[in-house]
């Protein structure tokens, strides 16, 4: 069977299987944000590593050499933030083009150390090695957390919330590969810097962790839909998704008029929003939205619910089931919905 038959989820599934159980050390391994080997005491390590590929992740013609960093480092410090945790240090492996000029690996580098230290962290090492095609980067964040959130701990009757809004991502690289505009830089402000410096939620990780409110949780870097999926197939429960309750970006909306797409259709399934979506007990809602506004600012939004059953449903404000053309990304599909290519 080919990959593109297989697909992503079906050859992580396989070797998860062929890995078997973990060590006694790994209280969580393949299969979620970030694998947790226990601690001495309370405390548990999280370990992320994410791969970014030139032309499957970013392009050169669209991106500076230090907003390649920067996205890098953003979209991995996500994990740490989809687990409730704060990261302490990044390690990156890079292959570089001989042929490269020098300075693109350091402008990239220094993009992605930037970040880091934004963050509260410090890019702490990593290897270096030749790439006979393109760039290509690991990023490895190494994090801390009190008690983790899993993918696996949804519960029946818990809420759907999700942080932020939803669209921007998606607007700017549709405009990028429908050519209206040639790079990052002639992107409207906002959806440039909703672009270009992704925004890992760790401040809500850090305004919920100690709350307890929060049963499980997943960043948005597949889409709504299919991370929603990921959270019910692992707690194996249903997940229902009120789509006019989606907090749709109103800077997305003039994009998606001048491309005729749907914003509705971009907040359900595009990636690269990292967002964090949520499952909180309904009691504890408010608590949790007033804990996050109080911290950082942000609006978190209830935007379904959980029941016993399986698989994901959206549904529309009469509560009949909408379909969409995606679900979201999938690395190795023959016909990949939109990422940054």
């Amino acid at each position: 069977m080919r990959l593109e038959e297989l697909g992503e989820f079906g050859l992580i599934k396989q070797i998860a299987a062929l890995i078997g159980e973990p060590s006694s050390a790994v209280r969580v391994g393949i299969g979620d944000d970030a694998a947790v080997l226990k601690l001495a005491g309370d405390g548990h390590l999280l370990v992320t590593t994410d791969v970014f590929v030139e032309d499957v992740h970013f392009r050169r013609q669209w991106l500076t050499p230090a907003q390649i960093g920067a996205r890098a480092a953003g979209a991995a410090l996500s994990d740490i933030a989809a687990m409730g945790g704060e990261p302490i240090a990044i390690f990156v492996s890079a292959g570089w083009p001989p042929s490269l000029e020098a300075e693109t690996a350091t402008e990239l580098m220094a993009g992605l150390a930037r970040v880091a230290g934004e963050y509260g962290t410090a890019l702490a090492g990593g290897d270096t090695a030749a790439s006979p095609g393109g760039i290509f980067i690991d990023v490895v964040v190494i994090g801390t957390a009190g008690q983790p959130w899993l993918r696996s701990t949804v519960q029946p009757g818990d809420v759907l919330l999700i942080s932020g809004s939803l669209g921007e991502a998606a607007a700017a690289l549709a405009l990028l590969q429908d050519g209206k505009v040639a790079n990052a830089a002639a992107l409207s402000p906002a959806l440039q810097e909703r672009f270009t410096n992704p925004i890992p939620r760790l401040s809500v990780a850090k305004a919920l962790a100690e709350g307890g409110a929060v049963t499980a949780a997943i960043d948005i870097s597949d889409g709504l839909v299919q991370d929603a999926g990921h959270l019910a197939e692992s707690s194996r429960v249903a997940i229902t998704i009120e789509a006019d309750r989606v907090p749709i970006s109103p800077r997305c909306r003039p994009a998606a008029q001048q491309l005729g797409a749907d914003p509705l259709q971009w907040a359900l399934t595009s990636g690269e929003e990292y967002e964090l979506l949520l499952t909180v007990a309904p009691a504890l809602v408010q608590q949790a939205a007033e804990l996050v506004a109080d911290k950082g600012g942000i609006t978190l939004t209830p935007i379904g619910r959980v029941s016993e059953g399986e698989g994901v449903v959206v549904v529309d404000e009469s509560g009949e089931p909408l379909e969409l053309s995606t679900e979201g990304w999938n690395h190795f599909s023959p016909s990949p919905p939109t990422h940054c290519l």
